[in-house]
């Protein structure tokens, strides 16, 4: 059973990116190709098996979390803070037959009990948080609810010339149009973005982005401190080596 924990209603910046309507057209580009090449690259490599309890966090849109329900994953949930990324996973996958479970919660405090995970996934989420240290207390976290021996799986943008590309870009949905201006920070290994959204009545939101890119060798150490080991490391879902051009990190990390 979960134990009760408060969400805390305060708003960062990865709650506020992804309120409303505007995040789907902005980021929900994923096509179903990706989303089964993705889980299928997770269920081959952390050898999962259906009856095993998942967590997927900062789970956005739920795709995965729907997918693995899909396989036939009934213990599958995922869990985010924004209500409106939750509302949205919920509603998709209903009107596809399906029925994954959703929660509600801050991945630093997780309502679960301990060692009651059998694997969890984080992907392409982990260094949004101000410090290295919260990010810590996330890998953590993820250490409590995991049973000694189970898996991490994590997608993570380390930092290269592939990665950390500045300028200005625009992203187009069919109601809205998204002005992207991202940068660099070297000092902080942070990859910044502000964003404006210009809808067709010509309204226009502003939001941020902020996420720390690990080097490999650094989010290795990281996982050491939190009671990991690291079990594999890739450079895509194709299963290709790590390199330092590779776009994506893929680990898969052992809880000791």
């Amino acid at each position: 059973m979960p134990r009760n924990q408060a969400v805390d209603d305060q708003e960062p910046w990865w709650i506020t990116n992804y309120r409303g309507r505007a995040p789907y057209q902005r980021y929900g580009h994923h096509n179903h190709h990706k989303t089964h090449r993705t889980v299928g690259f997770f269920i081959h490599y952390m050898s999962l098996k259906p009856g095993q309890a998942i967590l997927d966090l900062w789970c956005a849109f739920g795709r995965h979390t729907h997918e693995f329900t899909r396989r036939g994953f009934r213990r599958a949930v995922g869990v985010d803070l924004s209500p409106d990324m939750l509302a949205h996973a919920a509603s998709s996958a209903a009107a596809g037959g399906w029925h994954p479970r959703f929660v509600r919660a801050d991945v630093r405090a997780l309502p679960f009990h301990d060692a009651s995970a059998d694997a969890v996934l984080m992907l392409r989420s982990f260094g949004f948080l101000d410090t290295p240290e919260e990010d810590l207390d996330v890998l953590k976290e993820i250490a409590r609810v995991l049973r000694p021996g189970a898996l991490l799986g994590m997608d993570h943008f380390p930092p290269n010339s592939a990665t950390a590309k500045v300028g200005t870009r625009v992203l187009k949905g069919p109601e809205l149009t998204t002005t992207v201006h991202t940068s660099w920070d070297p000092v902080t290994a942070r990859l910044n973005s502000r964003m404006s959204t210009r809808y067709e009545d010509g309204h226009v939101e502003l939001f941020r982005s902020s996420s720390r890119l690990y080097t490999p060798e650094d989010l290795r150490a990281a996982l050491a401190l939190a009671g990991f080991t690291v079990h594999g490391t890739f450079g895509g879902y194709d299963g290709s080596a790590l390199s330092g051009n590779s776009r994506r990190c893929v680990v898969i990390a052992r809880r000791a």
